[in-house]
């Protein structure tokens, strides 16, 4: 394992301490910890935009990728119906 292996992980766990937990000043239960995270996990992927994604959301990032994947898709598609044969990848 190198060090590199989790740093996306080490980062997302980073940037939840410092803009969820290290904000609040008391020590919350776990129900309201859950409560909390599925509420910030929610703000994170659909409003909080990302410096690495070009300033877009996780969501919108995932879009794109979907809508570039129906593509690819519709390509394949075509190659077989035309072809009658399935193109390598």
């Amino acid at each position: 394992r190198s060090p590199k292996t989790n740093a996306h992980v080490e980062r997302f766990i980073q940037t939840v301490e410092k803009e969820l937990w290290m904000i609040e000043g008391t020590e919350p239960t776990v129900d309201e910890m859950n409560r909390k995270l599925f509420r910030y996990l929610s703000f994170y992927n659909f409003v909080r935009p990302h410096q690495g994604l070009g300033y877009k959301t996780p969501v919108e990032k995932f879009e794109e990728y979907i809508k570039k994947l129906q593509g690819v898709h519709h390509v394949l598609n075509e190659n077989i119906f035309l072809t009658n044969k399935i193109p390598c990848l």
